[in-house]
């Protein structure tokens, strides 16, 4: 059985909290972004949808978006600002003691989305293991993100080594920031009339 049949899709890790924490914070900025609209005027309101905005970019940026992304070619971990692409093939170790690390010959990378208590709790029959074609339909106890990423980058590691390191600039986050921020700068600058 190859790798690619031994992982049937992506398996994603995020923390339970924050994506819900950041649905909250969604809900609110709506309702504080109606309530502007609907009873704000001119420059206050302008002022008010910036910041809500601007705060909502940022919510996005570190409690909706962090993520940890496997399967059987590499593991994507997509942070705040940046996403690293790390095939299977390169990785060396994956560690979780403060945060979880992966190690390749020539760096270490981070993840914001899986602290090193979140990467050693154990996944208690919340879902079935990904790596066993046998568990579709009983889960399986005691598996950590840090075992079940070792065990996709082993099978991995006997599938094809192609693929480099990629670190790429999540774009689409730091455009939306910079711009929110240059509309709330501009908005303060411009004197009250």
């Amino acid at each position: 059985m190859s790798p690619a049949t031994e992982v049937k899709e992506k398996v994603t890790f995020r923390p339970l909290l924050a994506p819900i924490m950041a649905g909250l914070w969604y809900v609110i900025a709506a309702l504080a972004s109606y309530d502007l609209l609907r009873r704000g005027e001119g420059r206050e309101a302008a002022l008010g949808l910036a910041a809500v905005v601007l705060l909502t970019v940022v919510v996005y940026a570190i409690a909706h978006r962090p993520a940890v992304v496997a399967d059987a070619r590499g593991v994507l971990l997509r942070n705040v600002v940046r996403d690293v692409w790390l095939p299977w093939h390169l990785v060396k170790s994956i560690e979780a003691r403060w945060s979880l690390l992966i190690s390749t010959a020539d760096d270490r990378h981070g993840s914001w989305a899986m602290t090193g208590g979140n990467a050693e709790r154990t996944r208690r029959g919340h879902a079935p293991n990904p790596l066993d074609a046998t568990s579709a339909t009983e889960p399986e106890v005691g598996w950590t993100v840090r075992d079940l990423l070792e065990q996709l980058r082993r099978r991995g590691a006997r599938g094809e080594r192609t693929g480099t390191v990629e670190v790429r600039p999540a774009w689409p986050v730091i455009a939306a920031f910079g711009l929110t921020v240059l509309v709330l700068v501009a908005l303060v600058a411009i004197p009250a009339g």
